[in-house]
């Protein structure tokens, strides 16, 4: 309730949340897992790497980890790239919590609408239909 405002379509599922968001890039699938044992949050999503990315693309990547402080760039277990953030629980400030939520769901969105599009799009590693996609986000 707390993230409703600014998460339109946040959705209770398990012990967790997602929303489904149309970005720059893409459609992405925005998680938020509860680690009881941690009290802790992971936020994250994935989005397929580009076809064709070679070692200059995890070099980028690992050089993009050394930029956001709060949002990593991984791979999980399918190869699909994790997005993520981990994020305390604090019981007695679920506001404060909620804030620093918003805070990193904000960096995931610059990281991947504005630092990967753009890599794409220079590297020339997007698809035809993520050209067109990514110039009429623009547009916008």
């Amino acid at each position: 309730e707390l993230m409703e405002p600014e998460l339109n379509g946040i959705q209770r599922q398990g012990s967790g949340l997602y929303v489904n968001q149309e970005r720059r890039y893409g459609r992405l699938m925005v998680r938020f897992d509860f680690d009881p044992s941690a009290e802790s949050l992971r936020m994250y999503t994935t989005v397929p790497p580009p076809p064709g990315a070679g070692p200059e693309f995890l070099v980028w990547c690992l050089s993009t980890n050394t930029l956001y402080w709060d949002v990593k760039i991984g791979l999980d277990a399918h190869g699909m790239l994790l997005v993520h953030s981990d994020v305390d629980l604090d019981q007695g400030d679920l506001t404060g919590t909620a804030r620093v939520l918003l805070d990193r769901v904000k960096a995931m969105h610059e990281l991947l609408d504005d630092d990967l599009v753009e890599y794409l799009l220079k590297s020339k590693l997007a698809t035809p239909a993520q050209v067109e996609r990514f110039s009429r986000a623009e547009r916008r």
